[in-house]
């Protein structure tokens, strides 16, 4: 052993150790976590719950404070005698005493606003209100309760909805065909798989969305599309009918 080993409490530790094993091979990635299948369905408060919790609520009171004016409740028929009035709405007895049939007060129009009140509005509360308390505690331990990283991911979402309303505009265009070709290119690129053998995949999944959704289930696209108004009348009418 080299003198100056002894100065090192491991082998491994030592600069004049010479190894001709490789070095092992270590990820970046972390590795795979066992998911099991209840987990999938467990709800969990994370950062920006608070003020996804915030804006439910605020729909609820928006949709409450607007019940009493826009669903028609504001011009029901009250009689004095609010038991029979009651007695009426459910079909057990009439005003004038015939026996009517069950469910009349389904039909009024405010019924089905108020049954979904009646459980968006507490449930809203309550988890507005157990929201606040993981707040409280995230704040307490220390824990992130920033909503930004959230909020940035639901914006980055709209990106996606840009694409297809701008596919929606070129195929009048292009064509159900080439449009969606050059869609699902794209997205495939944009994902991150830039591999020839990626954009063929890409190519052929496009294709084959065409061939079922034009070609053998006949859905319905523009009449007049300008690329196809360019060719032959023969192939145009091909390509109208089929793709």
């Amino acid at each position: 052993m080299h003198p100056s080993e002894e100065l090192f409490l491991f082998e491994e530790q030592s600069p004049f150790q010479v190894s001709n094993a490789r070095p092992e091979f270590k990820s970046e990635c972390p590795p795979d976590k066992k998911i099991k299948v209840e987990n999938l369905f467990e709800f969990k408060r994370g950062r920006g719950d608070l003020q996804i919790s915030i804006a439910a609520f605020l729909i609820a009171m928006f949709f409450f404070v607007f019940f009493w004016t826009q669903t028609g409740w504001e011009n029901r028929k009250l009689p004095d005698d609010l038991g029979s009035y009651i007695a009426y709405q459910f079909g057990v007895t009439d005003i004038e005493g015939r026996v009517v049939r069950f469910g009349r007060i389904l039909k009024e129009s405010w019924v089905a606003p108020m049954l979904c009140l009646l459980i968006l509005v507490p449930a809203a509360i309550l988890n507005l209100r157990s929201s606040l308390t993981v707040h409280k505690w995230r704040k307490r331990f220390q824990q992130p309760t920033s909503g930004a990283y959230e909020f940035s991911k639901y914006v980055a979402a709209l990106e996606f909805a840009v694409y297809f309303i701008g596919y929606t505009f070129i195929v009048p265009i292009l064509g159900y065909l080439f449009s969606t070709l050059l869609l699902g290119s794209f997205l495939t690129w944009r994902l991150g798989y830039r591999t020839m053998r990626w954009t063929a995949i890409g190519l052929l999944t496009s294709f084959t969305i065409v061939v079922l959704f034009r070609t053998i289930l006949q859905i319905k696209t523009p009449i007049s599309i300008w690329l196809y108004d360019q060719l032959p009348e023969a192939v145009r009418i091909f390509m109208l009918t089929y793709f």
